[in-house]
């Protein structure tokens, strides 16, 4: 990269999550490692834009409805853990910020959250739990040496002792069968796992999205088969419902949702501001569909709700709107992993 290049705070972490920037303005320098990533706001929950339903996060990493009260949406992002209540304006839940990543509610009254990502430290967390709506979170199980970052999971809904997982650095697809206690590694299709989903009325039937489409397992992850109707399309997201009906997005064709375990589909309309859902989350009691993703052209990150063919979507919180920070990158010392930056908002 050239001297004096431009990067905005909005940018996600290296994969290996130890790089280091220092932020150098006002006589004063910062150093922030990247687990949770670069950005600048105005405290936790800074809200500067016009926009009422404005929260200033990051980027949007899962979405979960509580599994005692329907009414609680959970959303997990890059630095913080929020929640919205009835469709209510996100509030930060919890109370040591962390990269929540792979986030996962199950459809199991009493089953704790869980989720993976990074410590505010640096570093990956592995497999983690919240047993009170997400405020403070346990480790369960590092899962492999150095501990996993898993970018991709599904609990199970008919047996929470399933959990499957992808690990973002490349080393497999991970299942245990005993919440966390041991594991086993399967292999998968493609070259990366995007999206995971296991069927709420069989633990053994999981399907995974790829960018080369959508497989499907029906032994536990041991074998996959391609379904047909999205082969050679990256899958962004995929969630079942508590009736089994499985919901997919795509960029391409947006979101859709199938009644047959994906035979056919049908098309959902797609949210205001051509949004793109990374995430999905269905809350069957009230039949509500939530979506998060980011909207095109622009980026910004959203979070939507709306009946189950999208007719009447609603923002329930975006980033639109909200200040970024332009740094000015003056120089890299990459083999021990520094960036020094310069700004003028220090």
């Amino acid at each position: 990269m050239g001297e004096h290049e431009k990067k905005e705070s909005t940018m996600e972490s290296s994969r290996s999550g130890r790089t280091k920037f220092v932020a150098i303005g006002a006589g004063i320098a910062i150093v922030v490692a990247i687990g949770i990533g670069l950005a600048v706001s105005m405290g936790n929950n800074a809200q500067t834009s016009d926009n009422s339903r404005s929260v200033s996060w990051i980027h949007v990493h899962g979405l979960g409805v509580d599994p005692s009260d329907a009414g609680v949406l959970y959303i997990a992002t890059h630095g913080d853990f929020y929640k919205s209540v009835d469709g209510g304006v996100p509030v930060k839940a919890d109370k040591q910020r962390a990269d929540y990543m792979a986030f996962n509610a199950p459809q199991a009254e009493g089953a704790p959250l869980y989720s993976s990502g990074h410590p505010s430290t640096g570093g990956n967390t592995g497999l983690i739990k919240s047993t009170d709506g997400g405020q403070t979170w346990q480790t369960v199980s590092s899962v492999l040496d150095p501990p996993v970052d898993f970018h991709a999971m599904s609990v199970s809904a008919s047996d929470p002792n399933v959990i499957i997982g992808f690990d973002s650095g490349g080393r497999g697809l991970l299942k245990t069968t005993d919440a966390g206690s041991t594991w086993e590694r399967f292999e998968y299709p493609g070259d990366y796992v995007i999206a995971l989903a296991i069927s709420p009325n069989d633990r053994n039937r999981i399907f995974v999205g790829t960018p080369g489409g959508l497989f499907q397992s029906d032994d536990g992850a041991a074998t996959w088969t391609q379904l047909n109707q999205y082969e050679g399309i990256e899958v962004m997201a995929l969630a079942f419902d508590a009736e089994g009906n499985l919901y997919a997005s795509t960029e391409e064709f947006g979101l859709a949702r199938s009644l047959d375990l994906g035979e056919t589909w049908q098309n959902i309309s797609r949210p205001p501001d051509s949004l793109t859902a990374t995430s999905i989350a269905v809350d069957s009691e009230n039949k509500v569909l939530y979506v998060a993703g980011h909207a095109a052209p622009q980026g910004y990150q959203e979070v939507f709700r709306g009946s189950l063919d999208g007719s009447d979507w609603q923002l329930v919180g975006t980033n639109k709107g909200l200040p970024t920070v332009v740094f000015d990158m003056v120089s890299a010392d990459l083999s021990n992993h520094v960036v020094f930056l310069i700004s003028p908002f220090f």
